[in-house]
């Protein structure tokens, strides 16, 4: 190789560097947007009732035993944490006989996602930005 070749090559993978901590100060930035976010999630109990497939009668359950975090919005409105319900059913606190957990918490996990691509916007994919 060729002095000049040498050198554009190292020019060329001093660029590439260069990319490659944008793209990476980049995730961690999306990182924090979303652990941000994470935290201001809260489901309606027909939210609950759906993600989960469990009864009225299950929730209230849950509730009764505070086995997940929840709080009144009016006297009929409960809302629940996103991650405290998350955790509740993660350690096994929320759960019951024919209750699968796994599947119980991809469907969280998916919600969650949705909810928060929703609010980012989806107008671009994530690494157009740089």
């Amino acid at each position: 190789m060729e002095h000049h070749e040498t050198l554009s090559l190292i020019n060329e993978l001093q660029a590439l560097r260069e990319e490659f901590k944008q793209i990476a100060c980049f995730i961690r930035e999306l990182k924090l947007d979303y652990s941000v976010l994470e935290e201001k999630i809260e489901l309606s109990s027909a939210d609950v009732l759906h993600l989960l497939g469990i009864s009225k009668a299950s929730l209230a359950r849950w509730r009764e035993s505070n086995s997940i975090p929840y709080r009144y919005v009016s006297s009929n409105h409960v809302i629940y944490p996103f991650k405290g319900l998350y955790l509740s059913v993660k350690t096994g606190r929320a759960t019951f006989n024919g209750f699968r957990r796994l599947e119980a918490l991809q469907r969280l996990n998916a919600y969650k996602e949705g909810v928060l691509k929703g609010y980012m916007g989806e107008s671009q994919t994530l690494f157009e930005e740089l």
